[in-house]
């Protein structure tokens, strides 16, 4: 009613004490320890033990996911430029997960000057249309920006700040996971044998690149390899001096700056290193990493149920396979975990083979089934309220019938890739292996071989002719 004062009840100081000291507890606690109450699941942010990330938007358990592997790729960024990120305890780069998406939905960066103090934002689309390559991406433009911004002085701090082209960040991005690395030299590889190659002037025009797997991105990752070498923290420190003072990175300063562009001709040097890279025998190039893949995967369908939901009864097994959550179908805190096994499946995707894909998705669909209980019973007049396109087992015992059955057919993929792989190496030994030439000399062990009688004749014989 206008004019009608309202009172507000004082907050007596024991209880403001409390909440003080107990949002000071939750602020300290690492994330491992961070989970949602009952009722919050999709409520509670995670920190990285780090500090340098907060993700929210999902459950807790997904949360912590994400979360862990931000901080991973972080670390790989450190790793290449050779300089530990400029980041204070109290700054952080906060990733907000949308829990509706529509499919053209992109991958937001946002990042700004306040009051001297450098903001960083990522918001992205929900779990199901998240796309790896490119949160790796924007991860990695806003974390060579926050490298930058320690460079920028006082009076250019203001605005959105400095900001690397998208070929650089892209190009980082893509030389973090070894797979992608491969896959990218491939494609460069089969460029070259039909005469395509991009230039190098071309490539470091690119200011902005669209999301997605582009032939650019491939030479953007050879031209970050190629000018600046991984772990030269002098090379690194110029570009991103030059970054945060707003300089073009144009030819003339990557000439005067860049240790493979010191002598000769630029574009020479660029074409005779993408044709030595194409031709290099590497464990990259070589090697699909598919065992490392496969061995991350057991370790996620191995996991403690009580590290990653409240809630679990103590009569539940401290470690458990992920078959086992059928038994635990019904329990409140299944639902979270398995969400958050899902996740950590999906983000080995990220470089992965296709057969090991095909095996990726095969457990997914498992994990999703396990997020679709059967409907609620109904009245006969009240029909059930579905999502759409989501297709519910109609009672429990169909439900199970469902859940085995992905799981046989998981199983079943997990095999048959093991099998394929092991025939593939088998063929591979085989191919490689060089038999010993007649001109060779036999190995040292040969004369330790005890020979027949006939063999000893055969042996007085040839040393009768070598004389």
């Amino acid at each position: 009613m206008p004019g009608r004062r309202r009172f507000i009840r004082p907050i007596r100081p024991e209880i403001f004490l409390a909440a003080l000291a107990m949002f000071g507890w939750l602020c300290a606690v690492p994330a491992q320890s961070q989970r949602a109450g009952p009722g919050r699941a999709g409520n509670a942010s995670i920190y990285s033990t780090d500090r340098r990330f907060m993700v929210s938007g999902m459950t807790s358990a997904e949360n912590m996911v994400l979360v862990g592997r931000l901080s991973e790729w972080a670390h790989r960024v450190e790793a290449v430029t050779g300089m530990p990120l400029p980041m204070e305890r109290d700054q952080l780069i906060s990733v907000m997960v949308q829990s509706l998406s529509s499919p053209d939905t992109q991958i937001l960066k946002m990042q700004g000057w306040d009051n001297d103090r450098f903001f960083q934002r990522l918001v992205v689309p929900g779990v199901l249309r998240l796309d790896g390559e490119d949160l790796q991406e924007a991860v990695c433009w806003l974390l060579l920006n926050r490298y930058a911004a320690a460079y920028t002085p006082l009076s250019l701090r203001t605005g959105m700040g400095a900001a690397v082209p998208d070929w650089l960040s892209a190009g980082l991005a893509q030389n973090l996971q070894a797979a992608i690395k491969s896959r990218n030299r491939d494609w460069i590889s089969r460029e070259l044998t039909e005469g395509r190659m991009l230039r190098l002037s071309d490539v470091i025009r690119q200011e902005l690149l669209p999301p997605g797997r582009w032939r650019e991105k491939a030479y953007a990752a050879a031209a970050v390899e190629f000018l600046f070498p991984s772990g030269d923290r002098t090379v690194w420190g110029a570009l991103l001096k030059a970054v945060g003072t707003r300089r073009h990175l144009d030819a003339a300063w990557l000439r005067q700056n860049s240790p493979a562009l010191s002598t000769g001709n630029p574009e020479t040097a660029w074409r005779d290193y993408l044709a030595a890279r194409s031709r290099a025998r590497t464990v990259e190039a070589w090697s699909d990493h598919s065992l490392r893949l496969e061995e991350r995967l057991l370790q996620i369908l191995n996991f403690r149920p009580h590290d990653m939901a409240a809630g679990v009864s103590a009569d539940v097994p401290p470690n458990l396979f992920a078959r086992d959550l059928m038994e635990y179908r019904a329990e409140a805190w299944m639902a979270p975990v398995a969400s958050a096994l899902s996740l950590q499946v999906q983000s080995l995707k990220l470089g992965a083979p296709p057969a090991l894909q095909d095996v990726f998705s095969a457990y997914t669909a498992y994990f999703g089934q396990l997020l679709k209980p059967p409907a609620e019973k109904t009245s006969w007049w009240r029909r059930a309220k579905n999502a759409p396109r989501e297709i519910r087992p109609p009672d429990d015992a169909t439900w199970l019938v469902a859940l085995n059955q992905l799981w046989l057919r998981a199983e079943r993929a997990h095999q048959e890739f093991l099998e394929r792989y092991q025939t593939r190496k088998r063929y591979v030994d085989a191919f490689d292996r060089v038999e010993p030439s007649e001109l060779e000399e036999a190995p040292p062990a040969w004369h330790d071989v005890p020979r027949t009688r006939l063999q000893q004749a055969v042996d007085e014989v040839e040393q009768r002719l070598s004389r």
